[in-house]
């Protein structure tokens, strides 16, 4: 007898959405407070001395923070609760709203966080202006199937996001 197939509906989230800032000169805690985030790891630009004496000099800031995901299976406990509806319906336009139907996972769950995203376009501009690059990563984790993203692109695109699947 075959096992079960399970259902990628309710199936854990096993991937991961990183956002990874560089920059020539900004100041990794000026990258916290703009996006009210705190990184899981940050190196500022310019001269630095190790706890064991060594000296390093690093050309650029580097900034990259975990954000949030989420599984169908959490987004539809969530709902039935009224607990992400009230989030959906201040998040989304109508219109967006009707976009959303038929979205992927991972178009979903990006979109809700470039969408809290659209404050900080202007700071997104500046850091891509001044030759840095603010970069959305998508961590498939150990399994390898496909990343759908369709809704999110043009979002991504418009805040001056790139994005790369690994």
């Amino acid at each position: 007898m075959k096992p079960a197939r399970s259902n990628p509906q309710t199936e854990a989230v096993d991937w991961e959405l990183f956002l990874r800032i560089k920059h020539p000169s900004l100041d990794p805690d000026d990258i916290s407070a703009a996006l009210d985030i705190h990184p899981e790891e940050s190196i500022a630009a310019g001269p630095q001395v190790s706890s064991s004496g060594v000296r390093r000099l690093h050309n650029e800031t580097y900034w990259i923070a975990r954000l949030a995901t989420f599984s169908f299976a959490e987004a539809a406990a969530s709902m039935r609760d009224g607990v992400r509806q009230a989030e959906l319906i201040s998040l989304f336009s109508r219109e967006e709203m009707r976009g959303l139907m038929g979205a992927s996972m991972h178009d979903m769950s990006i979109l809700m966080r470039l969408r809290r995203f659209e404050s900080a376009r202007d700071f997104f501009e500046r850091i891509n202006r001044d030759g840095g690059s603010v970069t959305l990563i998508v961590d498939r984790g150990e399994r390898e199937q496909p990343v759908v993203l369709n809704r999110c692109l043009a979002k991504l695109a418009a805040l001056g996001i790139a994005l790369e699947i690994d």
